[in-house]
């Protein structure tokens, strides 16, 4: 889900302020980097653009503040693709596939030990019988069926 179709439920409240003070932060630099483009040297433009630094500066202030932005920071690579022009929902999107690879090759690693260790507890109970009942409680309490699910 991202952050254009969040229903307007309670609970979703804080987070829809938030997305609408960054959409509001978006603009507001759009709208600083015309002026600096555009800047004739005049007063009047020097004006505007001071005007116009203050407000970025203060809503950054206001978002930086806010209890949700405490409770939940929003990451300083959702910035920069904001710098880049890039859509901030393509960082989540791109984060959560990285994390998902990230979790499935943990995963593979993890049931690759897990064979590891039950063929290698075969053969040390093979090899020494008296050890039969360590090598069970070992295998038992290091089960992947408990990590995993």
């Amino acid at each position: 889900m991202t952050t254009a179709n969040l229903e307007q439920v309670s609970e979703n409240g804080p987070l829809i302020s938030t997305a609408d003070q960054v959409s509001a932060l978006i603009e507001s630099f759009i709208e600083l980097g015309v002026l600096v483009h555009d800047n004739q040297g005049t007063q009047q433009s020097h004006t505007a653009l001071t005007r116009k630094t203050n407000q970025v500066i203060s809503q950054l202030s206001g978002l930086t503040s806010s209890p949700f932005t405490q409770q939940y920071p929003i990451p300083i690579d959702v910035f920069s693709y904001i710098e880049d022009g890039r859509n901030p929902d393509i960082y989540t999107r791109e984060f959560i596939e990285v994390t998902a690879k990230s979790n499935a090759r943990l995963k593979g690693k993890m049931k690759g030990f897990a064979i590891l260790r039950d063929i290698l507890g075969d053969k040390l109970g093979k090899e020494f019988p008296r050890l039969v009942e360590n090598i069970e409680d070992i295998k038992r309490r290091t089960s992947i069926e408990e990590v995993i699910e």
